[in-house]
């Protein structure tokens, strides 16, 4: 269609630079839409990212709880305790001083034995408190004829508990159903 401007010569109108605007304002919608697109992908990977965070520190929290369930309370007020891995199981030792610190026990170190490996689990008394220490082997399941006195006032303990390669059988390690068992 041609027009006439105001001098009187006739005008062609720009077919070109019509078609590209209407081209461009599809692009626009695109890049809307996938603007959008992105935003809900984000919410969605946000809203799972912390459902997986909140079940993984729930089910941590219910295993602590399960544990600190069957374990009878002690009278450790402030006990100082060294656990020693002599299983070569640094995994079991740190299951070991985290049960005794759910306890109250204040579990001041962790360590390999410096006598090496040892094939059963026994507990020291340190500061001549031998009731104290089994309660301790008590609440782990350590029989009481693997409860010794030696005391020692240089190391600054209460107790010593040395992890043998029979911590398996300690009640800690055991499933509830084993335990009833036994």
């Amino acid at each position: 269609m041609k027009q006439t401007d105001h001098s009187g010569t006739t005008v062609q109108p720009d077919l070109e630079s019509s078609g590209p605007k209407k081209r461009d304002s599809g692009n626009h919608r695109l890049i809307a839409f996938n603007g959008k697109l992105m935003k809900w992908i984000l919410v969605v990977i946000g809203v799972a990212f912390f459902i997986t965070v909140y079940v993984l520190a729930n089910r941590n929290i219910t295993h602590h709880k399960a544990e600190r369930e069957f374990i009878p309370q002690a009278n450790s007020q402030a006990l100082e305790v060294e656990v020693l891995d002599g299983a070569e199981n640094m995994r079991a030792a740190q299951r070991i001083t985290n049960v005794l610190r759910s306890q109250g026990y204040d579990v001041v170190e962790m360590k390999r034995n410096s006598g090496g490996i040892v094939e059963r689990t026994f507990v020291f008394d340190r500061s001549g408190n031998l009731e104290a220490a089994r309660k301790l082997a008590e609440i782990l399941g350590i029989s009481q004829d693997k409860v010794f006195q030696q005391i020692d006032q240089n190391l600054y303990l209460d107790i010593t508990v040395v992890v043998g390669k029979d911590f398996s059988h300690l009640k800690i390690f055991q499933l509830p159903t084993e335990r009833k068992k036994n």
